[in-house]
Formats: C-alpha cells, structure tokens, sequence
C-alpha cells in the first residue's frame, strides 16, 4: 500500500469534488461536509504549519485529543503528510510528544506540559476559537490558516511510522492495509459509504476516520453520538457500519 499522502493526491485526481469525511451530530443538526480535494488542502496546509511553525520533524509524535470529528480527521490527514506519527491521548503520561492537539475544553489539562499545545476549533466552519486560553495555549486556526495549500516539504513514505494505538503501532503502508482490511470486513466496497459511529473500538475509530475511506475509494459519515443512528444511514445513505451490530 501507499503512503497516506499519496493515496489523498490519487483521491483527488479521481474524484476531488466527491465526499471524503461527512461529521454529522443528531443532536445540534450539525453537518459538515469535506471533499477530498477540501481534505487534501487542509492536510498541506497542517502539514506545512507542523514542519514550518512547530519544526516538527518525520517520526515527531503529535498526540491528538480530539472527539471523532471531522477536524480529527484533518489533523491526522496533516500529521501524516508531514511524516508525523499520530498518538490519540486523553490525559499526559509519559510519552515525550513534540505537540499536543486538543480542544478549547481540555486546553487547560495540558497546558502546563512539557510539549507545546495547541487549541482547534470545533466550530462547523472551523473558524477562530472566541474563547479565552490558558496563556501557553495557541489557537491552532490561526496558525494554520496562513500556510499554503500546497504542501512544501518532502512527501512521506510508507515505511514511515505513523500511528500509536493501545500499544499497537503501524507505518503509514501498515496502516492503510489494515484500513482496507477493516474496511472490507465491514463490507464497505468501493465508492461505498461507512458510518463511523462513536461507540467504535479505538483502533477501529482512528482507522476509520480517514484510512478506510482512502484505501477503498470510499466516504466515511462520522457521527457524534450513537442515538439516531439509522435514521443518520438513510439520510446519509451509508452502505456499511462501524462497529458492525450483531
């Protein structure tokens, strides 16, 4: 398999305009939808900013505490162009990360670590955060915004390592191999469509994100909650489901 980037770039030369990653929440009627060629512009310019603003560097950990969530999606769409591995964690340990991604809510939790962090917008359009942040707390948006769509810097590989989860670890090839097999025993097929749901494994919410959808040619509807959720399959008109229901 290919290396994230790539298979993003091969997407929107497919297909730029189609859906890549829909977040919808039930609750709030909360829709946002991103193409891959959208996905593709957000992943360069994060991925710009990671190695320019931050002067990260290939193998650099970038731990993300993000809900599932389109902006989760970007981010990790981002950290991967930039050869960055992805490490999803809720509270600080002991892994030395080069950044922290989190929202304005747990801000505070990590803002007296060691690494820098940095605050993203939940807002539906993704706008500047309003609310105040812990001094040593940057407003990711901000930042990232006034970097190019065009990403700078050497592409990845496949060999490189590219997500740490519950003690498993996977390049970004390992990676997309183990999306497009999740993905089919889900049976999700080509130009299918895979609802994400809250609920889903670990491994299984991470990969499902945005793997799964790029290794087989898919969409992915992401769902805040788990309640509604077949009426979010018929509107959405999914074609498979993740974790698959007994």
């Amino acid at each position: 398999m290919v290396d994230i980037w790539t298979a993003l770039q091969a997407r929107v030369r497919a297909n730029g305009g189609a859906p890549l990653v829909t977040y919808v929440d039930p609750a709030t009627g909360e829709r946002t939808e991103l193409s891959a060629t959208s996905t593709a512009n957000a992943a360069a310019k994060i991925a710009n900013a990671l190695r320019d603003e931050f002067a990260l560097l290939p193998g650099d950990i970038v731990v993300l505490d993000l809900p599932p969530h389109w902006q989760r999606s970007t981010w990790c769409a981002g950290a991967w162009t930039a050869g960055c591995v992805v490490m999803p964690q809720s509270a600080p340990d002991a892994h030395v990360a080069a950044l922290v991604v989190t929202t304005t809510e747990r801000a505070a939790v990590w803002s007296t670590g060691a690494a820098r962090v940095v605050a993203v917008s939940m807002h539906p359009f993704g706008l500047p955060i309003t609310e105040p942040l812990p001094h040593d707390v940057d407003d990711a948006t901000l930042l990232v915004r006034q970097q190019p769509d065009a990403y700078l810097f050497d592409p990845p590989t496949e060999t490189l390592p590219a997500l740490q989860v519950e003690g498993r670890a996977w390049t970004q090839g390992e990676l997309m191999t183990a999306a497009s097999d999740l993905g089919v025993a889900c049976g999700l097929a080509p130009g299918g469509r895979l609802l994400l749901l809250e609920d889903a494994g670990l491994a299984e919410d991470w990969l499902g994100g945005l793997p799964v959808p790029l290794a087989l040619s898919a969409s992915v509807v992401i769902m805040r909650g788990s309640a509604g959720a077949d009426r979010v399959a018929e509107q959405e008109r999914t074609t498979a489901l993740l974790p698959q229901r007994d």
